[in-house]
């Protein structure tokens, strides 16, 4: 065995090189690990780590049960929405179904009627329908542009005529004026007068009369009653010897009467044997600043 010399200077350098964390051999730089943490310092942080899992777990959980609450509630309500729907296309279906079975019943009775026509050979009745209602008409058009025209069916201006007659030139008895209304229907923009009723006058004097409201309201169910597309178109009354014009007392009547539908005036003087038909502009205005009276003549 060979004993090997180290000086002293040797001996602290080899000394220094322990103590250090890193010595070189044969030219190479040694580097030494640090030590480990301790085991609890570990178990803490992994404890760590695991509570945060447990409440991302947690969060994650409750967003789901949420989710899923949401997704129930949506289905539920689509349930409800389509159930619905379905009911009320059902009820479409048999009401449509309904429908159709009364049309083919009343197919079936039409095809019935028709064989029976045409099997049994009925004679079919020809039917002569009147002429059109115009030319059986006497029509009265404004002075001016109007909104309407007038048809007067044959005879209506003769009765009321006759009616006012009646009413002078009486023994033992006044002239005095006569009232009543005018029935028929408005077609397009022609005002078709039909009949003339006479009515019961509560007070009748020369210059003046008035309708008796009884009567009146009698009148008018039974023009009601009678259907047909009737109704009242107008009214008439007489002047005696005055001439056939609208007084301030017609006026104030007319627009009265204008507020329903366009209702026409007749006047008739049986003392001069003359009559007229009456509408009252109540847009327009006389120079005086009156309503303006519009006259109809025969066309």
């Amino acid at each position: 065995m060979v004993k090997t010399h180290v000086s002293g200077s040797r001996k602290a350098a080899i000394k220094r090189g322990r103590a250090g964390k890193a010595r070189r051999r044969g030219g190479v730089r040694i580097e030494i690990a640090p030590k480990e943490k301790p085991i609890t310092d570990r178990l803490e942080s992994l404890s760590l780590e695991v509570k945060t899992l447990r409440s991302s777990m947690s969060t994650m959980q409750s967003d789901t049960e949420r989710a899923a609450r949401f997704v129930e509630s949506q289905i539920a309500d689509l349930k409800d929405y389509f159930g619905g729907k379905t009911r009320d296309l059902y009820d479409s279906v048999e009401e449509l179904q309904s429908k159709v079975d009364e049309i083919k019943v009343s197919v079936e009775r039409l095809s019935r009627d028709l064989d029976l026509i045409f099997k049994e050979r009925i004679p079919i009745r020809r039917i002569r329908m009147p002429p059109p209602i115009s030319s059986q008409l006497t029509i009265y058009r404004g002075e001016e542009p109007a909104p309407f025209q007038i048809g007067v069916a044959p005879g209506v201006t003769e009765t009321v005529m006759a009616n006012a007659k009646a009413h002078t030139n009486r023994i033992g008895k006044p002239d005095e004026e006569v009232v009543g209304l005018l029935v028929g229907r408005v077609v397009g923009n022609t005002v078709v007068v039909e009949e003339p009723i006479s009515c019961r006058a509560s007070y009748s004097g020369a210059t003046e009369v008035a309708v008796d409201p009884k009567n009146l309201a009698e009148i008018v169910d039974r023009i009601m009653k009678e259907g047909g597309g009737r109704s009242i178109v107008g009214w008439y009354h007489s002047h005696l010897g005055l001439g056939a014009f609208l007084s301030d007392v017609d006026v104030k009547t007319q627009l009265m009467l204008q507020q329903f539908s366009h209702v026409i005036a007749l006047v008739v003087d049986p003392l001069k044997e003359e009559f007229g038909f009456f509408y009252v502009d109540m847009e327009a205005k006389s120079p005086e600043g009156r309503p303006k009276i519009m006259r109809f003549l025969k066309f």
